[in-house]
């Protein structure tokens, strides 16, 4: 026993004399103390006899892009889509266009009229019910899809630049940006001069208003219980204006 502690100082004394501490030492020979939480009834892990490292975790894989078809097309404006895929509203922004909404108004030759209103009918009626095929990944309700669409085969970005319906960004593609110039050249959707009629069309298409529409023909009203004259009209005097 005297010979076991005599042993035991030395290699104090030595240790010490070495500049390293018996704790320290203990520490480099051996890994930290580690607790054991392996819950009941799983294999615990395998003995630790060395210090542990911490690596870098996996990059998990970039999301599926599929097709996918959205129904219900509502037009936001001429250049942003929601449509219904699984029972969800998906919201589409077409990249390199810029949208025209329902309350823009164009002046041509010093008239201005509603422009804005114009197309996005016009493309609303040309989409109808139709889906709109689009390649996305599945993500967030609240991120929109950048991401350009085909309509029944077309690219939706070419759709509504080449009928005027929409502007191309500075950052687009040199086709899109050719499309916008014929449709300038042409005068078509947003560079065509006022429709005749949109006064009246305006009017009537005013909620409870009746300001603008034009003044009732003026009409012979007939007579049901008069008599059947000549020409088979009940009521209706032969001499008319």
């Amino acid at each position: 026993m005297k010979r076991l502690r005599l042993k035991g100082a030395i290699a104090v004394i030595l240790l010490c004399g070495l500049g390293v501490a018996p704790l320290q030492a203990q520490q480099s020979l051996v890994p930290g103390v580690s607790r054991d939480v392996t819950p009941q009834g799983v294999t615990p892990g395998p003995k630790i006899t060395a210090p542990l490292k911490r690596i870098p975790g996996v990059t998990p894989p970039p999301p599926d892009i599929r097709e996918r078809n959205l129904y219900r097309i509502k037009v936001v404006d001429t250049a942003t889509f929601e449509g219904r895929y699984l029972g969800r509203i998906w919201r589409v922004e077409l990249p390199g266009v810029t949208g025209v909404s329902r309350d823009v108004t164009c002046t041509v030759d010093g008239d201005t009229w509603p422009c804005g209103a114009f197309v996005v009918r016009a493309l609303q009626r040309h989409i109808r019910l139709s889906a709109l095929n689009c390649a996305f990944a599945w993500q967030p309700q609240d991120q929109p899809l950048q991401i350009s669409c085909a309509l029944r085969g077309t690219d939706l970005s070419d759709i509504v630049v080449s009928k005027g319906w929409a502007y191309a960004t500075s950052q687009a593609p040199e086709r899109l940006q050719n499309l916008a110039d014929e449709a300038y050249e042409q005068s078509a959707g947003l560079y065509q001069p006022p429709p005749r009629g949109w006064k009246d069309y305006q009017a009537l298409t005013r909620q409870g208003s009746s300001a603008d529409l034009p003044p009732p023909p003026d009409l012979p009203v007939a007579d049901i219980l008069g008599p059947i004259n000549s020409s088979g009209n009940s009521g209706l005097s032969d001499t008319q204006d």
